[in-house]
């Protein structure tokens, strides 16, 4: 597992991106539909914290707490997202989606949990 990036989950993702890109002068790029941006020098993201929990969650909604906790999203990238769901589901870990291709994302992902409740996301680049 490879560390990737930190993913910021915003509120409101326009003014996010003018304070990382404009103020602090972060360079990447960004998609206004999708409401994400990445900086891939400092290995942030912005993603609409809207947008991250409707992907997280589709099955049900999330609780004001679940709200309050996803502030970021830890990212590691590995070379096979089921291997890994497998061998964490092993050692004990409750995931909160199972292993998913997210085409709008060009990604299969699956998502969990660490103990103070930290969202981490495993992901791999679907390459065609």
């Amino acid at each position: 597992m490879e560390f990737h990036a930190i993913r910021l989950c915003v509120v409101n993702f326009q003014e996010s991106l003018a304070f990382y890109r404009d103020i602090l002068g972060f360079q990447g790029w960004h998609d206004d539909e999708q409401e994400y941006a990445y900086f891939e020098e400092i290995n942030i993201a912005l993603f609409s914290q809207k947008k991250m929990l409707e992907a997280l969650f589709d099955e049900y909604q999330p609780t004001e707490s679940i709200i309050q906790q996803a502030k970021f999203i830890i990212q590691f990238e590995v070379k096979d997202v089921d291997e890994y769901y497998n061998l964490l589901k092993n050692k004990g870990i409750e995931f909160i989606n199972k292993p998913h291709n997210r085409n709008d994302w060009g990604s299969r992902v699956v998502h969990f949990y660490d103990p103070d409740k930290n969202i981490i996301e495993i992901y791999k680049v679907n390459r065609d």
